[in-house]
C-alpha cells in the first residue's frame, strides 16, 4: 500500500485532512498528531480516549489506517527537563495509540545537539548507553500496554547505520520494537556510492523487523547529499524494490516530502517503480 506522512499536505483540520488523502487514494498514513491536527487543541496531557476516537472516526470515514503515530523525540537531549518533556509526551501516545488504531509508534534517536545537528559525542559509548536506557522504560511501558515502536535510523543521529540498529535491536531484546526504514536516512557523502551493500547488511541483520518504509530520494551537489522527491534522484530504487519483493511484500510504503502539487505524478512513478 503507498501512504505518505499526512503532515505533507498542510490541512490541520482532521476531517478536511481525511477527505483530501482519500481523494489521493491514501489510505495509510504516518500522522504526527501536533503538526497534522491543529484544530482540536491539542497538547501535552490533553489527550483522552473521545479525543482520540474522534480522530479515528474522521479516518475511518475514509478508510485510512495510521501505519506509524509519529511522535518524533530526542531520547538524549542534553536538557534533561526538556527530555524529561518529550518522554512523558510519547508515553502518552503510547496510552492513547490503540484508541487510534495505529499500528506502532515511531520516533528517530536524537542528537546531544539541541539543533538536532550532529555531534561527534552522538556515536560515543556513552551517547548510546544513554540513548538505550531512555528507549528501554518506553519499549516497556509500550510492551505493558500491547503497543509497538518504531526507531528510524539517521546518519547523523544516535542510531546511524545498520550495526548500531542490530545492536539496539538485540540490546533491547523486546518483541514490540520494529523498524522503519527509510534507505536513504542510511546515506551520507561518503558512503552513498555503496547503497545497495548498506541496504542488504541492513536487510540480512533485521530485514523481519522492518515494518515501514520511508520513501524519499537524494541528489549530491558539491559533495553534499540533499533530498529529492522519490525516483527523481539517484536512490536505486531497483534494488530497494527487489529487497522489498523478496522479504517484505506488501509492507507499507510511506511517502516523505512530497506536498500536494506534486501527489498524483509521484505516485504514478512509485506504482510503476513498484508494481503496487
Amino acid at each position: 500500500m503507498i501512504g505518505m506522512r499526512a503532515h505533507d499536505l498542510e490541512y490541520g483540520d482532521i476531517a478536511v485532512l481525511s477527505e483530501k488523502l482519500a481523494q489521493f487514494d491514501k489510505h495509510t498514513i504516518q500522522l504526527a498528531l501536533f503538526k497534522s491536527v491543529t484544530n482540536l487543541g491539542l497538547k501535552d496531557g490533553a489527550f483522552s480516549p473521545g479525543l482520540a476516537r474522534k480522530i479515528k472516526q474522521a479516518l475511518d470515514k475514509n478508510n485510512i489506517s495510521i501505519s506509524v503515530l509519529g511522535c518524533y523525540i530526542n531520547p538524549v537531549c542534553p536538557d534533561k527537563q526538556e527530555r524529561q518533556i518529550q518522554v512523558n509526551r510519547f508515553k502518552e501516545h503510547i496510552k492513547y495509540a490503540k484508541f487510534l488504531g495505529a499500528d506502532m509508534i515511531g520516533t528517530e534517536t536524537g542528537s546531544v545537539n539541541l539543533d538536532g545537528s550532529f555531534h561527534e559525542k552522538n556515536r560515543s559509548e556513552e551517547n548510546y548507553q544513554d540513548f538505550l536506557s531512555v528507549m528501554r522504560e518506553l519499549a516497556e511501558y509500550a510492551r505493558d500496554l500491547g503497543v509497538c515502536i518504531g526507531i528510524e535510523a539517521v546518519s547523523i543521529f544516535t542510531i546511524h547505520s545498520p550495526q548500531t540498529m542490530k545492536r539496539m535491536l538485540d540490546d533491547l531484546n523486546m518483541p514490540n520494537i520494529f523498524v522503519i526504514f527509510d534507505p536513504v536516512n542510511y546515506l551520507d557523502d561518503s558512503n552513498y556510492k555503496n547503497q545497495r551493500e548498506i541496504f542488504q547488511t541492513a536487510f540480512d541483520l533485521y530485514g523481519d523487523r522492518i515494518a515501514v518504509v520511508h520513501l524519499k530520494d537524494f541528489t549530491v551537489e558539491n559533495g553534499a547529499l540533499k533530498y529529492a522527491l522519490p525516483t527523481e534522484g539517484e536512490l536505486d530504487y531497483a534494488f530497494l524494490v527487489k529487497l522489498l519483493n523478496d522479504k517484505k511484500p506488501y509492507i507499507p510504503l510511506l511517502l516523505e516530502e512530497v506536498k500536494e502539487k506534486d501527489l498524483n505524478r509521484i505516485t504514478e512513478r512509485i506504482k510503476e517503480v513498484f508494481g503496487r
